[in-house]
């Protein structure tokens, strides 16, 4: 249920970072900022994994700072997201400590996804490679 749970909340949170990117004049980073501080300040109080969840928003607005080339739909924003929450929840015995740990499980979610869009649509990325 706590995975479940986990890659629900990533869902809404990258969502939400994808959608106040395109649709305020927010920086990124303020987007970032707002979506790590508003789930570190309501999620743990919240739910018994809040603490998790919290660490998955967070990896999630740091995943949503991404290029708008390399992350350019609501789409890839949520597969970005599933893929960070499950690294976040299977990660947590393996990348332990404070520093990079979310920044890491953000870019690994980000090439993730990436590469599995490279090698799912091999024409697309021919054709990119030539334009």
């Amino acid at each position: 249920m706590t995975l479940l749970l986990n890659i629900v909340i990533a869902l809404v949170c990258g969502a939400a970072g994808f959608w106040l990117r395109q649709n305020t004049k927010l920086s990124v980073v303020e987007v970032s900022a707002i979506l790590a501080l508003t789930a570190g300040l309501v999620l743990p109080p919240l739910l018994q994994e809040g603490a998790l969840f919290a660490l998955t928003c967070t990896a999630v607005s740091y995943a949503a700072m991404c290029s708008s080339e390399r992350c350019c739909s609501y789409r890839e924003m949520l597969i970005i997201s599933a893929i960070c929450s499950l690294v976040i929840y299977f990660g947590q015995s393996v990348l332990v400590g404070i520093g990079g740990r979310l920044g890491t499980s953000a870019a690994v979610s980000v090439l993730l996804c990436l590469l599995a869009k490279r090698f799912l649509s091999p024409d697309q990325a021919q054709k990119a490679a030539k334009g």
